[in-house]
């Protein structure tokens, strides 16, 4: 296996853990791509723009109207194509929030409509659909929910992380299309009595914490919000303005979110793409079967190729949903390849992974002089001090620990991480300071990560940096300069300039003086005196009323193509290739189903070759443990015993999380292999007015109807993602 500069592998390979015979390695791996997924134009030079921060000339800040003590939103979603992600692109094509409060002609501006709440002040946000009824992106209409007879433009918004009731939730059934395209097949439920608009209630009986809200429509959830639909939102609470008046964390202008995706745009070379122009976003059309290369190095296992025998249903469609994508240009706050000028003082980042499918492992390395990274020469620490549910109950230290993996084959975890700095898998946020003040004026650090995509084992054509070498022979792209994209590597880079005005209190350096090491598997978590983070009530485990097991899997479609799927412990028959499956759609009938105010804990077993960022909606968990388990004997259990629950062998002790995973979640990462062990309550949020219940399930009385899925959205849509059904008291 061949090595790049920073020592990361470099074979074009993925695994699948696949039904083997008893004593064989539990992990396949297979080759990808004849292929080329597009590139972007060439030439994008690094570090020309700055960072986008909030406010009028960056990321807009929406504006609420109060009245009834409720904080009142209203938002367009519409399509424009004034705005450049890099000054050497044209400007692109997008869908997209912007303010329309007070009469305002909507100005789109990417990420626009950022929210900014405050605990105990609801929030009313009225969605107005502007979207043209021809999407910028390929759509295939053989997917669940994006029928040929459907309007491409319905759209629904979730408030990512938000304690909402379920109507307000924005399942992926709840959507609504313009008002021009009204009678094309709606399924909406509250709207306003306007056509094209929808009405969402956030109590906002949450701690301070960075969530987000986003397209869920089913079927396009994937394309939505790749195109744009996205944007920010932040609750604020007592305990917050504590920490900022007492100057133990930064505030003001030294607190700057960092929203990190990654986007391809077209170049302008390939004639069979005719879903944009130069600089629009490009997103993958074909699927790319092993069995269409001569040297069986397509992108995806398929179903009726020789060594998986099989039966599917016609031929595949173009366009066509793919299993993943990973993009080659990094952009942050809207921005590709930004710089952020600092001062030597602290600084808050509140982060948040919003990629497609990409991981990213997040470390801090001086600049070599040159626009990359020097792994010789690592910056200052990363102290994280919340994640996507709120502060932690300690602060914990990064220092710059690139990634290693399991180097074993013969181990039943081969190729997993074992080492890492801090790993943020798609929707997961993190609260992190960075302490700027010893670094010398001008200096110039990078924001680098050398997590692999997909996420643990990777491909070598997702990873993009200087002096990559020359993949196009099988489908990747040439060599990449120095200074230039591609790259997925330099995420962005920090300008050290003098301090202005006084330094920074000592107080500020107090959570760094107590932050525990991210050690992964570390036994438990030490006492700390003098701690001024909020204490966090954990579930506990005396409380749950039911364990229940469930299976992350790979399955393959009625078209032959590779889907992931969750299901439970017992076996679901047989797929299109005979094989024993726990595989259930998201439409087929629902197994979680909890009552309101029980606790439960969930034993989630990954079947699969990705760690997979499963997302729960309503609910934050505590994450209990995580065990290594034999996969094949999983199988064999459901094979020789069909139609009863697995009794899972489990092959070494299970370990405890990792110090920033130690206080609440809602997006948790779940790797190949391994039974990861969570504990949720389920309590409904209080609102002022009748929640109905959901007509979907005649069955099943007072229905609340939530769902939980991969947060990889091409996972998620196809078909990763059950419903979570809550019953509560009787409803009108």
């Amino acid at each position: 296996m061949v090595k790049d500069s920073y020592g990361t592998r470099l074979g074009v390979g993925r695994r699948r853990l696949l039904q083997l015979t008893a004593g064989t390695a539990a992990y396949l791996a297979f080759m990808r791509s004849g292929f080329p997924f597009a590139q972007s134009p060439s030439g994008l030079a690094k570090f020309v723009q700055p960072l986008n921060g909030l406010g009028p000339t960056g990321i807009p800040v929406a504006t609420p109207i109060t009245s009834g003590g409720v904080d009142r939103y209203r938002v367009e979603i519409g399509q424009y194509n004034n705005y450049q992600f890099h000054p050497d692109l044209p400007p692109t094509t997008l869908w997209g929030y912007a303010d329309v409060n007070g009469g305002v002609t909507p100005n789109h501006r990417y990420l626009g409509g950022v929210i900014v709440a405050r605990r105990g002040t609801p929030v009313s946000l009225t969605v107005i659909n502007k979207l043209p009824n021809k999407h910028p992106l390929p759509v295939d209409n053989s997917i669940g929910g994006a029928d040929a007879d459907q309007a491409v433009n319905r759209t629904t918004t979730h408030l990512h992380g938000g304690l909402v009731d379920w109507t307000s939730d924005g399942g992926p059934f709840t959507w609504f299309t313009s008002a021009a395209n009204w009678a094309t097949g709606t399924s909406f439920l509250n709207g306003t009595g306007v056509l094209g608009e929808a009405r969402y209630y956030y109590p906002n009986d949450q701690s301070a914490r960075l969530l987000w809200y986003h397209d869920h429509a089913m079927g396009t959830t994937r394309l939505n919000a790749y195109a744009g639909i996205a944007s920010a939102y932040i609750i604020r609470d007592d305990i917050e303005d504590f920490l900022i008046a007492g100057q133990l964390i930064p505030a003001a202008a030294q607190e700057i979110p960092l929203i990190i995706q990654d986007k391809t745009f077209v170049s302008g070379l390939d004639p069979n793409y005719t879903w944009g122009y130069r600089g629009d976003l490009w997103y993958p059309f074909k699927y790319e079967p092993n069995s269409e290369s001569a040297a069986g190095l397509g992108r995806w296992d398929y179903g009726p190729d020789a060594d998986q025998p099989g039966s599917i249903n016609g031929p595949l469609p173009i366009p066509s949903a793919v299993p993943e994508f990973f993009s080659d240009t990094p952009i942050v706050n809207g921005v590709a390849y930004p710089y952020l000028e600092v001062e030597q003082r602290h600084y808050r980042f509140r982060i948040l992974n919003g990629s497609q499918a990409r991981f990213y492992n997040l470390q801090l390395y001086c600049d070599d002089g040159r626009g990359d990274a020097n792994l010789n020469a690592p910056g200052p620490a990363l102290i994280q001090i919340g994640t996507e549910a709120g502060f932690l109950p300690l602060p914990v230290k990064f220092t710059d620990q690139q990634i290693t993996f399991d180097p074993d084959p013969n181990s039943p975890t081969f190729g997993n991480a074992t080492n890492y700095n801090l790993v943020l898998a798609p929707a997961e946020r993190a609260d992190i300071i960075v302490d700027f003040s010893t670094v010398p004026a001008g200096s110039r650090l990078i924001l680098f990560s050398d997590a692999p995509a997909p996420f643990p084992v990777g491909d070598s054509r997702n990873d993009y940096f200087t002096g990559d070498p020359d993949l196009t022979s099988i489908g990747g792209a040439p060599t990449t300069a120095r200074g230039f994209g591609p790259n997925t590597r330099t995420l962005m880079q920090f300008r050290v300039k003098a301090r202005t005005g006084a330094a920074d209190p000592a107080s500020m350096n107090a959570l760094a003086a107590i932050a525990i090491p991210n050690t992964p598997r570390q036994p438990h978590s030490p006492v700390v005196t003098g701690n001024p983070l909020p204490a966090v009530a954990a579930h506990s485990v005396n409380n749950a009323m039911r364990t229940r097991d469930l299976t992350l899997n790979e399955d393959f479609d009625s078209l032959g193509r590779l889907i992931q799927m969750l299901g439970t412990n017992l076996s679901n028959g047989t797929n299109t290739q005979g094989m024993v499956t726990f595989s259930r759609s998201y439409e087929s009938s629902p197994t979680e189903v909890a009552d309101a105010g029980t606790t439960e804990i969930w034993r989630v077993f990954n079947l699969t070759g990705d760690t997979h960022p499963i997302h729960f909606h309503l609910v934050n968990v505590n994450v209990l443990s995580r065990q290594v388990f034999d996969v094949n004997q999983y199988f064999a259990d459901a094979t020789a015993h069909p139609g009863k629950p697995v009794a899972p062998k489990f092959l070494a002790p299970a370990y405890g999380p990792d110090g920033n995973e130690r206080g609440f979640k809602e997006t948790v990462r779940m790797n190949p292999g391994e039974c990861t062990t969570v504990i949720m309550k389920f309590d409904l949020p209080q609102v002022p007015f009748d929640v109905p219940p959901s007509t979907r399930f005649p069955g099943i009385a007072n229905a609340h109807e939530y769902v939980w899925h991969c947060h990889i959205l091409e996972h998620e849509e196809h078909d990763m993602m059950r419903p979570l059904v809550v019953t509560g008291k009787k409803l009108v």
